[in-house]
């Protein structure tokens, strides 16, 4: 007995030219009734595929979170995790991978109700952490991340099947065109960038250092 051949709608990292692919299936599969978010909310989510929501968490999180991320970053033993990507010139950390698991702090917000509950509301069903970790951008030494599509990322390198995720980013400092802001194209998320080239080995210990595979070519 013979299972069904299921083509991939998004190949990427293939020989050939890049392309353009428009997403199948829903972006948003819940509704107002079904958590914290309102029509308004949810529906700017399905046209721009983000929303910014002000003071999500309180200004004593932020410091804790803060001084945590201070913390981490001056450990030793988390700087010789495996998890752990090191800018090499520097040595100072770069981000942190796995931290729902490793850090108590991290593991609590990634498991607050104020997350959760608007993940689950967005994606209409229970949901799972496929990656957590926190960045960091070092004054005049911090390097920038390309410009790239986290589920190009997941599919090609994880196996995740199909965009329906929710990446939440907790800002812990103000964003200023100065100081390695986090930038969005609005409506991205209606299509695809197929990239060209193949998959390192291990790329995920290099990509965060110096990114290759999964970003885009400029056309």
């Amino acid at each position: 007995m013979s299972a069904p051949t299921i083509a991939d709608p998004y190949v990427t990292r293939v020989a050939g030219s890049p392309s353009v692919v428009p997403r199948e299936g829903k972006v948003v599969f819940g509704g107002p009734q079904d958590g914290p978010l309102s029509a308004d909310e949810l529906a700017k989510v399905d046209q721009s595929g983000y929303l910014q929501i002000e003071a999500l968490v309180t200004p004593d999180e932020v410091t804790a979170m803060s001084d945590e991320l201070h913390r981490l970053a001056n450990d030793d033993d988390v700087k010789n995790d495996e998890r752990t990507i090191i800018v090499p010139k520097t040595k100072e950390v770069r981000s942190i991978f796995e931290v729902h698991r490793s850090n108590e702090l991290f593991k609590r917000i990634t498991h607050d109700p104020r997350l959760v509950d608007r993940a689950r509301q967005i994606l209409g069903s229970d949901v799972y952490i496929h990656q957590s970790r926190v960045n960091l951008k070092p004054g005049f030494v911090g390097k920038e991340f390309s410009w790239h599509s986290d589920f190009e990322t997941w599919h090609a390198e994880d196996g995740m099947p199909n965009p329906r995720a929710i990446s939440i980013s907790v800002a812990l400092t103000e964003n200023y065109t100065f100081n390695g802001p986090l930038m969005i194209m609005p409506g991205s998320h209606r299509e695809y960038i197929s990239c060209v080239g193949e998959t390192p080995d291990d790329n995920y210990l290099e990509s965060l250092v110096m990114q290759g595979a999964g970003t885009p070519d400029e056309w």
